[in-house]
């Protein structure tokens, strides 16, 4: 049985979409290797983005480069939702928004 892990997930703020991802401190804990992070959508594509964290007092962990790239692709806006999980040793993003079908609210992949 594979193990899954949420390592967070986010709805997007204005900074999210037009400079880049700030994370949660929590995330750190379940982040590993060097500065880049390599993870793989949905669709199989695979995405790099540096990970940034301030040398010292709070970390205010962000992806910086690549992570413009992930939002023109997918085009995402403010209030869309991403999810960072890790499974085994590989990294998925995923991106989704709501949409109002019928008068019901659902999550759709991006």
């Amino acid at each position: 049985m594979e193990n899954n892990t949420i390592v967070f997930s986010k709805r997007l703020a204005p900074t999210d979409t037009n400079a880049r991802l700030a994370i949660p401190i929590t995330a750190l804990e379940h982040i590993e290797g060097d500065n880049i992070l390599r993870c793989r959508d949905s669709a199989g594509t695979e995405w790099q983005f540096k990970f940034y964290t301030r040398p010292n007092g709070q970390p205010k962990p962000a992806f910086t480069t690549g992570w413009l790239d992930f939002v023109r692709a997918k085009e995402l806006r403010i209030g869309d939702v991403v999810t960072l999980s890790k499974q085994e040793d590989e990294y998925k993003i995923h991106a989704k928004r709501a949409i109002n079908l019928m008068g019901q609210e659902i999550m759709v992949d991006l």
